[in-house]
């Protein structure tokens, strides 16, 4: 029996052959792939669909509203959305969400968990309306009345309802911030009464409607309300109302005054008293300081106090009479019935710093 010869191939027909193959292989995965897609599709719309939706951490809204405002519902695919679009639209629909998460809980389940925020000041527009915002600067809704919220002077906003102050762009914007801040770090944010930030080289801060403190330029802002507070609550009684200011040498001056005084301090009428004294020469040739607040001169000189360990230095300030509230426990008698009180910190910037008088 004759064996039938196999016939032979030329190298293009060989070549032909293997690109052949090599495009059905290709073929047969990109089927494939196409194949597990669709079942992945299939599956994930009949059997990933949203059935429970639960908020956490909500109490200025109630739990249904916050899911009715979401562009997520029971019956949705539990994948097949933009999850940081939700949120955005979220966080401006319901000004007062401080943050909001959103994650899926399988096999059906989502969890909404949000951080609410509450009004800390109300910035005054040029309408005589006010911007209530948060102590993260968040943007929270417009009023006609400050609501009995510290009122923030000398700020322009340019953000919409929703929104979060951008910072870099506007300095006064950027010292509210800073304020705010700083405040809210200190514990001293609950008691703000004005903000007036008009000039921002004259700073001035309500505390408590009883203290007007002049902060001057914001450099040394987080010291300065530290030694304020150490001072007011450690040298101060409960019934002095005044001002406080920091002269050139850093140290902290208290001058007694009216509450209505103090009030004026945080509105535009706020008048032309200084934050520092200037320097002048007395009768006996002592250099001292002036304080023009009424009208008078009055002489700051420096005393050594009786207790050697503290770091306070008192003046007089014969603008002022009562001396009903201040702390006896150093020896006045070479003073008259009148006082600018200073402290000095000669410890700047150290936590050390005992404020015990």
């Amino acid at each position: 029996m004759r064996r039938r010869r196999r016939k032979k191939h030329t190298p293009d027909q060989m070549e032909q052959q293997r690109r052949g193959r090599k495009v059905f292989r290709v073929l047969g995965r990109v089927l494939l792939t196409g194949i597990v897609l669709a079942a992945a599709v299939v599956a994930m719309t009949v059997f990933f669909r949203v059935k429970t939706i639960s908020v956490e951490g909500a109490e200025q809204y109630g739990s249904e509203e916050l899911i009715a405002g979401m562009d997520v519902q029971k019956g949705d695919n539990l994948y097949l959305w933009n999850k940081n679009r939700v949120l955005s639209d979220l966080m401006h629909s319901f000004p007062y969400l401080e943050s909001a998460q959103l994650r899926r809980k399988l096999p059906d389940g989502l969890v909404l968990t949000v951080t609410e925020c509450t009004a800390a000041a109300a910035v005054r527009n040029e309408d005589n309306t006010f911007t209530y915002i948060s102590a993260g600067g968040k943007v929270l809704e417009n009023n006609a009345a400050d609501g009995g919220l510290p009122t923030v002077l000398g700020v322009t906003l340019n953000a919409q309802i929703g929104d979060f102050l951008a910072t870099g762009t506007d300095a006064h914007v950027d010292a509210m911030l800073n304020v705010l801040e700083n405040m809210d770090a200190a514990g001293l944010l609950e008691k703000m009464s004005f903000l007036n930030l008009n000039d921002l080289t004259d700073v001035r801060i309500g505390y408590d409607k009883r203290f007007d403190i002049r902060a001057g330029s914001l450099d040394d802002l987080t010291y300065r309300l530290r030694f304020a507070q150490t001072v007011i609550s450690d040298r101060l009684s409960a019934s002095d109302i005044g001002r406080l200011y920091w002269d050139a040498q850093n140290r902290l001056h208290f001058v007694p005054e009216a509450a209505e005084d103090v009030a004026r301090s945080g509105t535009d009428q706020a008048g032309d008293n200084p934050v520092t004294s200037p320097a002048y020469t007395n009768p006996d040739g002592e250099v001292g300081t002036t304080d023009n607040t009424n009208g008078d001169d009055s002489t700051d000189s420096s005393s050594d106090s009786s207790d050697s360990s503290d770091n306070s230095d008192y003046s007089d300030d014969s603008d002022y009479s009562d001396d009903s509230s201040y702390d006896e426990s150093y020896d006045d008698s070479s003073y008259d019935d009148s006082y600018d009180e200073s402290y000095y910190d000669d410890s700047y910037y150290d936590d050390s710093y005992d404020g015990e008088g």
